[in-house]
């Protein structure tokens, strides 16, 4: 049964459901989609590392794209929950994200007007952005978070990241062969004033989706909650949640995969000897392997729970480094042709992180400070961005194989943690059970207007 105007809609279940639940989700996924497809067309993983390699031979700063990307997303998060976890609207933090969108257009005009022929000016100009790109968006993810939470709950929830993590990996499928096409047949830096341009145009609509998101208004505080007033505040409720420290270092060892991702497709073309055109096969892989993970890790996280999410996806995770430190043992070309596996196991992570461990965070976080642990939950997860520096220091001065060796060796320690997760209390789902559902018999269902 559905109510109209500001009524809600209710399931014959007596299951209740908030008030503009298919107006966000829509919003929700259109900009999920979008900011997918986006990232898909300038990969952290690949296309950004291939970017910098064509500007210098550096192995640290081909590592420091994710260090920065990642550094410049997750570290500033703490002062956005500090800022905004008593703000009863989050959406106008949720807003700054599109003014950051800019730097995307700016590297594409620098290098449409020529300044690759000054790589370090050019390389200057673009860690920069990249930068103020991570930064601005990292700081709305924590509004972005809060208003998924209590927007959509968790059954929705984990759907609609399925269904935008399977659109945007259809998709992906013909972008990588579109990033391919475009970094084989064009010369530099053409090839990626091309995507960059491709890129900003995409999140366009993401941008608007983002504007017309309808923010649900907060539940009142529960009169014996704890607001954090100071960061030692905020620091003890979060130290006294066993399953947040759990999960915090299982994501932390599992995260350590950027140790060596960044350095597969330099590792690719420099070792195995495989042509620059493989990227594209890798970006398939990649978004291939997102479209298969994505109804499943929602199955996964709906039938069981957001922490089998987690232990399933740690343990595909050490895959990418154990194949690459493998190829690296046994010299056969059957398996140079199946390099694309490492790629795979990257996009099976990249959708488990908000399915599984961003579930599993958002679950066990009370709501009157769920922005504390987001913003604590990334900024400690911000220690991770200096792992792709050490990657490239320690493969100075080691081997390929010492650098893949001991990033499957720390994987393979955030498997066993995520097997430590307990399943989650669900103090968002509890609050919206008492406070929102109502008392129903089976077969029943009450509607209260205007609610």
């Amino acid at each position: 049964m559905t109510t109209t105007g500001d009524s809600m809609t209710f399931e014959p279940t007596g299951t209740s459901l908030p008030k503009d639940l298919r107006w966000n989700t829509v919003a929700f996924l259109v900009d999920y989609v979008c900011f997918g497809v986006a990232f898909t067309l300038i990969s952290i993983s690949s296309v950004l590392p291939a970017f910098v390699d064509e500007l210098t031979d550096s192995a640290p700063l081909i590592g420091l794209v994710s260090t920065v990307f990642s550094g410049a997303w997750l570290l500033p998060q703490l002062i956005a929950a500090r800022l905004i976890n008593d703000k009863p609207r989050k959406k106008p933090y949720l807003l700054i994200a599109i003014n950051g969108r800019v730097a995307l257009w700016i590297i594409a005009l620098a290098l449409c007007l020529g300044l690759s022929r000054r790589p370090t000016a050019m390389l200057t100009l673009f860690f920069v952005c990249l930068g103020l790109f991570a930064i601005t968006d990292g700081f709305a993810s924590v509004a972005w978070f809060d208003i998924l939470a209590r927007a959509i709950p968790l059954k929705q929830r984990g759907r609609m990241i399925g269904v935008g993590q399977f659109i945007s990996g259809l998709l992906g499928i013909g972008i990588g062969r579109l990033v391919a096409l475009i970094l084989q047949n064009r010369p530099f830096p053409f090839n990626y004033t091309l995507l960059f341009f491709l890129a900003g145009l995409v999140l366009i609509p993401s941008a608007v989706a983002l504007v017309l998101l309808r923010e649900p208004r907060p539940r009142p505080r529960p009169d014996d909650a704890v607001s954090p007033s100071s960061w030692r505040d905020l620091w003890h409720v979060l130290s006294g949640d066993p399953a947040f420290q759990r999960l915090i270092a299982s994501r932390l060892m599992v995260g350590m995969v950027s140790i060596a991702a960044s350095f597969y497709v330099v590792h690719a073309s420099t070792r195995l000897h495989l042509p620059t055109a493989v990227i594209g096969q890798f970006i398939g892989a990649q978004t291939l392997a997102g479209v298969v993970s994505s109804p499943l890790l929602s199955w996964i996280s709906e039938r069981w729970g957001p922490h089998y999410v987690t232990r399933f996806a740690a343990f595909i995770a050490l895959v990418g480094p154990l194949f690459a430190w493998t190829t690296e043992q046994v010299h056969l070309p059957a398996m140079y042709r199946a390099y694309p596996l490492v790629y795979a196991a990257l996009g099976f992570l990249n959708n488990a992180w908000l399915v599984g461990f961003g579930n599993y965070l958002l679950e066990i976080a009370p709501e009157h400070v769920r922005t504390a642990y987001i913003g604590l939950g990334n900024t400690l997860a911000g220690i991770l961005t200096v792992a792709p520096i050490l990657g490239g220091w320690l493969l100075e001065a080691t081997s390929y194989a010492v650098l893949f060796g001991l990033a499957t060796v720390l994987v393979g320690i955030g498997f066993g943690l995520t097997l430590t997760l307990p399943p989650p209390a669900s103090p968002t789902s509890q609050a919206y059970e008492s406070e929102v559902r109502p008392e129903v018999e089976p077969g029943l269902c009450h509607c209260t207007p205007n609610q």
